[in-house]
């Protein structure tokens, strides 16, 4: 019996090639949209520097557009991490499935609130018309970088750990990229410089593994009898 094209739709957006395609979205979405929110006066800025900024009528216009773009590569991570869980299937370890599912909520609240901080000042002025305190401003991009530079990264190393050990047990991760992962999220656990570069780590690993999943065929363990 011939498959309807409401099923067939359904597998294709439910493939591993889908998810691939998602975590591309994702990985190249979140590495736009975080460099653009961070093309803003840091934390050391000077009072005049933070004022001359946020003068700009276009900014608030121009942040809102990557607020947005941050939004829409969010929805392909959750789901890029809801076609892999689904493509595991049975085989996935609960335990392991519970940390990758809890750790990839937990990421996306927390890169959510970190850009809504960096994003809030350029609001301000284009839904309010305010010019906003540079000493709010501060603080704002002081409470962003707490969360996108500490929390964030060890959230990751969750999902880059859960992964690997999902991949390692069904057989959907080639071997390197299994090891590799891991030493990526012990590097991600023991690294506590606050750094722009830390923030990109998880999103160029995403790609990685998007891209992997599109040029290799999964293979599936044989279960144990």
């Amino acid at each position: 019996m011939s498959e309807t094209p409401k099923r067939r739709w359904r597998s294709r957006i439910a493939s591993v090639e889908a998810a691939a395609i998602a975590g591309l979205i994702c990985a190249l979405g979140w590495s736009v949209g975080l460099s653009g929110l961070l093309d803003a006066p840091s934390i050391s800025a000077t009072a005049q520097e933070i004022s001359s900024f946020y003068e700009n009528p276009d900014a608030g216009r121009y942040t809102l557009a990557l607020l947005q773009l941050m939004v829409f590569a969010t929805i392909a991570f959750l789901w890029f991490i809801g076609v892999i869980r689904n493509r595991l299937g049975d085989d996935e370890p609960k335990l392991f499935g519970t940390a990758f599912l809890g750790g990839a909520v937990s990421f996306t609240a927390i890169l959510l609130v970190g850009s809504a901080a960096l994003a809030a000042p350029a609001v301000l002025i284009r839904v309010g018309g305010v010019t906003p305190d540079p000493g709010a401003v501060s603080m704002s991009r002081a409470m962003a970088v707490v969360l996108l530079s500490v929390v964030a990264p060890r959230v990751a190393t969750l999902v880059i750990f859960s992964t690997a050990t999902l991949g390692r047990a069904t057989g959907a991760l080639p071997a390197w990229l299994i090891w590799l992962s891991y030493a990526i999220g012990i590097v991600e656990f023991v690294n506590f410089t606050v750094s722009a570069p830390t923030i990109y780590t998880f999103p160029a690993w995403i790609a990685l593994v998007s891209v992997v999943m599109l040029i290799r065929r999964p293979t599936r363990r044989a279960p144990a009898e």
